[in-house]
């Protein structure tokens, strides 16, 4: 007799309120199967508000839904999760870049 895969349940928002953290479940299982995050371990947010997890490697989606059940706002495509609900997605990340100098500069 084979035993049914339980699926982990994502809420459509954090109990406290927060953006990001009702998606914690998701990068801690992905971590645990060997992901390594790119720029610490932290979402980055850029200068229109959108957040984003960064991993090295890209995202194995059939694993995330056999995993996880999510919620309509939570969209899966090849390498990403999108929460459209709270702007934050989670992928393939490339960590911080320096910044480039001008030309002029030194």
């Amino acid at each position: 007799m084979s035993q049914a895969l339980t699926k982990t349940v994502i809420a459509q928002d954090s109990p406290n309120g927060g953006d990001t953290d009702h998606l914690l479940p998701v990068i801690e299982f992905l971590k645990a199967q060997g992901y390594t995050p790119a720029a610490g371990d932290e979402f980055q947010f850029n200068r229109d508000g959108l957040g984003t997890y960064g991993f090295t490697e890209p995202l194995d989606v059939e694993l995330l839904r056999k995993h996880f059940e999510f919620p309509a706002s939570i969209t899966l495509s090849p390498g990403m999760l999108h929460d459209s609900r709270h702007f934050v997605r989670i992928g393939q990340g490339i960590p911080n870049q320096p910044a480039r100098k001008f030309s002029f500069e030194a």
